[in-house]
């Protein structure tokens, strides 16, 4: 179902096709509350699971949302020890810090205990490395990664544009849709996504672009190779798993200019923009032209190796010692 394929599942499934890979056995325990019946049963299914499997793993590795270092961390960390095995705690997404500074006292406390004893702590975004480096020495990038596309594009412009993602405000489609209105009848906008409620037909008729529909995971790619530029007018991210996409089949990118975007791209192959801001976001879409753009095509690819599932997972086994 592509309405609920987030970001969370798609890298964990690539961690799995890693293991697969590289011949490492696993086992899983799904801490994805949504597939089970209510909450209680999931928590109640999750630490059963904990306690029977944890005792004949080699090592115990934690790949989870803000959520799970409340409640699941904490208790994998302590079985862990327990037995005496190593565990290494992934978070997912990037706000982090915003959360953890906005927790009691209490749920402070309880996540630096845990991150404090686990053996080593992974985090997707440098800034989230540097911050929670001062709980353990041991605290490492993992970034949102992709798998290596073997890819021929053209490099071509054709003033193709397109965003994909969730539909909502806070990825910036008034934005979007606004600065659409501005631009030449050259100019082509495609938005495909789930789209929340404020997001219908009749709402999209009002504007220059065209809505298109939800994408399966398995389509992203080939879809982006049918334009020119990505566009992420985001309020909030992370480090999305659509820009590193983007880079990967060569698309140039223009976003907002936010931490962990920062941390992903620069100017060699694309154009950030402050977040709201229409007329800035308009400027970005005409300043691209035919000259020029196969360099930045180019540099989106060169970019793209530091989000190299390959590259990435390889550091990742080295450092739990797998």
């Amino acid at each position: 179902d592509p309405k609920k394929i987030g970001g969370v599942i798609v890298l964990f499934e690539d961690l799995l096709r890693q293991c697969e890979a590289r011949n490492v056995p696993y086992e899983v325990i799904d801490t994805n509350k949504a597939n089970y019946n209510n909450i209680l049963a999931a928590y109640l299914s999750i630490i059963f699971f904990l306690i029977i499997k944890i005792p004949r793993a080699t090592h115990v590795s934690l790949h989870g949302t803000a959520k799970d270092y409340l409640f699941i961390a904490p208790i994998a960390v302590m079985v862990s020890k327990i037995f005496g095995k190593p565990v290494s705690l992934r978070k997912f997404a990037g706000n982090f810090i915003e959360l953890f500074e906005g927790y009691s006292a209490v749920k402070r406390r309880i996540i630096v205990w845990t991150l404090q004893h686990a053996t080593c702590n992974f985090f997707e975004t440098r800034y989230l490395v540097a911050y929670f480096k001062a709980y353990h020495a041991n605290t490492y990038w993992f970034p949102n990664v992709r798998a290596r596309q073997e890819v021929v594009t053209e490099s071509i412009y054709r003033k193709k544009f397109v965003f994909i993602g969730a539909v909502e405000p806070q990825k910036g489609i008034d934005v979007l849709c606004e600065a659409a209105n501005g631009l030449p009848e050259d100019y082509q906008i495609d938005i495909y996504g789930e789209c929340s409620k404020e997001y219908t037909q009749e709402y999209f008729n009002n504007y220059r672009v065209r809505y298109r529909g939800i994408l399966e995971p398995e389509n992203v790619t080939n879809t982006l190779q049918q334009y020119d530029i990505l566009i992420l007018p985001s309020f909030r991210e992370g480090y999305p798993g659509v820009i590193i996409e983007a880079l990967s089949v060569g698309l140039p990118i223009i976003a907002t200019n936010l931490q962990g975007i920062r941390e992903m791209v620069d100017a060699a192959s694309s154009i950030l923009v402050e977040p709201g801001n229409v007329q800035q976001l308009q400027e970005a879409i005409v300043s691209f032209q035919s000259d020029g753009y196969a360099q930045k095509s180019l540099a989106a690819k060169k970019q793209f190796e530091n989000f190299d599932s390959d590259r990435q997972t390889a550091q990742f086994f080295k450092h739990i010692g797998l």
